[in-house]
């Protein structure tokens, strides 16, 4: 059977919009990383006036990226 192409698989569509899971991997990266860094700043500032060198700044770091997992969970249904 040479010479001849498999059928068309028809997807529903017309093809052009992409799948509706594409790029759940980037939103969850990017909750990740903007919780580290919005949380971590604000530790930073409160370090900053605080007067101390780094405690809250990691302890917004790891608030950071709990509450990022916690949205990667309720929002992505991971």
């Amino acid at each position: 059977m040479t010479g001849q192409k498999p059928p068309h698989e028809s997807r529903g569509d017309n093809g052009s919009d992409p799948p509706p899971d594409t790029g759940m991997g980037m939103t969850a990266v990017s909750y990740l990383i903007a919780g580290i860094i919005v949380w971590g700043g604000i530790g930073w500032l409160v370090d900053h006036y605080a007067g101390t060198e780094g405690i809250f700044a990691g302890i917004g770091a790891v608030l950071g990226v709990a509450g990022g997992v916690y949205l990667i969970v309720r929002r992505l249904g991971a």
